[in-house]
This record gives structure tokens, sequence and C-alpha cells, in this order.
């Protein structure tokens, strides 16, 4: 179903991927996990035979959500829990839900009183991860994920089960690294949208089938262009609606860096060989790049993305904030600041997952690129 796929049909599932959700869940048999934002090992889900999807949210009107979270509740927080009940509800078996923020360690309360009868675990990842106790918390909190998947499975996990189920994840990986570089340098052949949505896509259906299309997509990339565009740093934690990567694709901007939960900080969660494979998944835990509510220094985005601009020769940053995300919140201000003070050109897009027009996006967007560009 998913194994050989266009880019054209890459950019439609994406937008939406329940259908083909449902269809191959019909045809498997097989149980559907639903996870939130971030660092659920997947890989674990994957060797029970289950497939983990990452639940980001939806455009349908809230229905429901709003009478069970407040207005000013993060807007991704409540667009999960309004897919969930009100479009998506039979297609999901059970959740794991990691606690990464205030909103989240509520919200899962709110899921298990009004989800009955679902499969439901929390993953509690450490904020600080530069204390040494981290490391211990971590692995104890993935072979805790695997008892419980274990018992809801009503069998155990294979050595062999967990070894496949990381080299698949690992490949989808370095598939989406490869395509990523080839867009660096040839951003005329691949759009921001269709390399984001392969992205996307990865964290959501089953990747077995999807990296076949991965790798016909790499194998037949032609040579472009990078005349005429700006290359730019992507920063936040999502970048949606995914129609906003047509407006950078409108205005010529080639997303050169990111450090987006669905774009390169999921793609550098890489797997180490080794023995010990849940001691390579905690390790791993620490291997990726900043995410707001998880950090060990409150200057470790910004300085991620100095480092980001710097290495890439890009021209400006852009960073998306969701509305009402509490992290997000505190940490715009200071980077503001700083790139403020570092000279760093930033230009900030503020979005939420019942964005209707983005027509204001898009000339806040064109004003400020064409006074980088001197226009």
């Amino acid at each position: 179903m998913w194994e050989s796929m266009s880019l054209g049909e890459i950019i439609e599932c994406a937008s939406d991927p329940y259908p083909s959700m449902r269809e191959w869940k019909r045809k498997s048999n097989k149980k559907v996990i639903g996870t939130t934002f971030a660092d659920v090992p997947e890989e674990v889900i994957q060797a029970f035979d289950m497939l983990p999807t990452t639940i980001m949210g939806t455009h349908k009107p809230l229905k429901k959500a709003q009478a069970l979270l407040p207005d000013n509740a993060c807007s991704l927080a409540r667009s999960n829990l309004e897919l969930v009940l009100s479009y998506e509800t039979d297609l999901f078996d059970g959740f794991v839900l990691p606690q990464v923020c205030d909103t989240t360690q509520h919200l899962s309360d709110i899921w298990r009183i009004n989800l009955k009868g679902k499969y439901f675990e929390s993953y509690l990842a450490p904020r600080q991860t530069d204390r040494e106790s981290a490391k211990y918390w971590v692995r104890k909190e993935i072979e805790r994920l695997i008892d419980s998947l274990s018992n809801f499975a009503q069998r155990g996990i294979k050595r062999e089960d967990l070894e496949y189920s990381v080299e698949v994840h690992n490949e989808n990986k370095r598939l989406l690294r490869e395509i990523y570089s080839f867009k660096n340098d040839n951003p005329s052949s691949v759009s921001n949208r269709e390399l984001f949505s392969m992205i996307k896509l990865s964290q959501q259906i089953d990747k077995v089938e999807f990296n076949q299309t991965l790798k016909k997509v790499r194998d037949t990339l032609k040579r472009g262009t990078r005349d005429g565009y700006t290359d730019v740093v992507l920063a936040g934690i999502t970048c949606d609606p995914l129609e906003i990567y047509d407006l950078f694709d409108e205005i010529k901007l080639n997303v050169v860096a990111d450090n987006l939960l669905v774009g390169s900080r999921y793609i550098q969660g890489e797997v180490d060989p080794g023995e010990d494979l849940i001691q390579k998944l905690t390790e791993r835990h620490f291997k990726r790049g900043f995410f707001s509510p998880i950090h060990g220094s409150v200057f470790a985005e910004f300085q991620e993305i100095k480092r980001l601009y710097q290495e890439n020769n890009a021209k400006a940053v852009i960073y998306v904030h969701i509305e009402f995300c509490e992290s997000q919140e505190y940490d715009l201000p200071d980077l503001k600041k700083m790139a403020k003070e570092e000279g760093i050109p930033m230009h900030v897009i503020e979005t939420e997952y019942q964005t209707t027009s983005l027509s204001h996006i898009r000339t806040r967007l064109q004003a400020f690129f064409e006074s980088i560009r001197g226009v």
C-alpha cells in the first residue's frame, strides 16, 4: 500500500494519512498504537508487530476538546485530543503518551477517562537530560514499556524482533537523511513540502513498506539548481499545516537545516548497533537535538540554532511558534533577544492547528525575505 508512492501521493497522504491507515489495518489485522510527541521508542512498539504512529493533530473543527481543555491550552494538545475523540477513535487500539510538559501530564488523564477500553501507558521521559540519573531513568522507562506491551500483546519480546525493528527504523532515517542532503543542493528538484511530507509520513505509517518508496525516490532523484533560492534554518517543534512549506517553495526558500521534531531531530535518532539494544535505545535518547520541554540548558536551543545557521551559511532563521505552547512561550523572548545580539535575521511564524487561512503568514514572510534579499 505504501511501498510504491509518487511524490504527489506522498504529499496527499501526509495531509491525511488516516484513510490509508484504516485500510492497512483492515488488511493486516494488526494493532495501531498512537503516540504523541516526543521520544517514545517506537522501535519497541514495532517489535511487538504493532504499528506505532505519531498523532499530529487535525485541521478539522474542534467539537469536544473545547469542553475538556481551556481555550488557552496548547493548540497541538487540543487538536490531538479532538482527533482521537471525534474523528479517528476506532483506528487506535491503544496509546503510549509521553509526559513532557504540564499540559501533557494532565492530558493523559483526560484521554484515559474519555477513551475507555483502550490500552494506555505513559512514558515519562526526564526533562533534565544532563543529570546522571536521567540515563538510569530512561532505561527503566523503556523496560517498563516493554513489560506493559507484553501484557497487552500477551507475549514477550524476542531479541530478533527488536533487532529487525531497529534495522527498519535506522534504514528509514538513513534514507531520509540522504534525500534531505540531496535537496539541500538541489532545491529545484525536491521541494520543502515533499521532503517534510516524507518525514511526517515516516512517523505515522508502516516503515517496512514506506522504506521501499523512499528508496525509489532516492534512486530516481535528478540534479537541479540552487539559483534564486535563499537558504534558511527552520526551528521550533513542528511546522503545521503542511501548506506552510508551499509558501516556502513559492518564494524560493531552501530549508537547509532544522531542529523540528518532524524533521532533523527525528532523523537523527538512529540506534547504534550492540548486544544490549535497550542500552542503545537509552543512549539514543541523549544524542538527539534540542526539544523545548526536555533539555539540560535553557540556552541550548539558541546555541543549536546558531550552529545550524553558521555551519550551513544560512541567510535567516524561521521559527514556528505553536499557539499557546507553554515551553515555546518561555523560550521565544530569549531566542529573539539572542538572535538580535548575534545579528541573525529571525522571522517568527505564529500558527495553530485550526488555521484556515495562511494569507497573513504569506504577506509577512514575503515582506521579511524581500528585506533580506534587498528587493
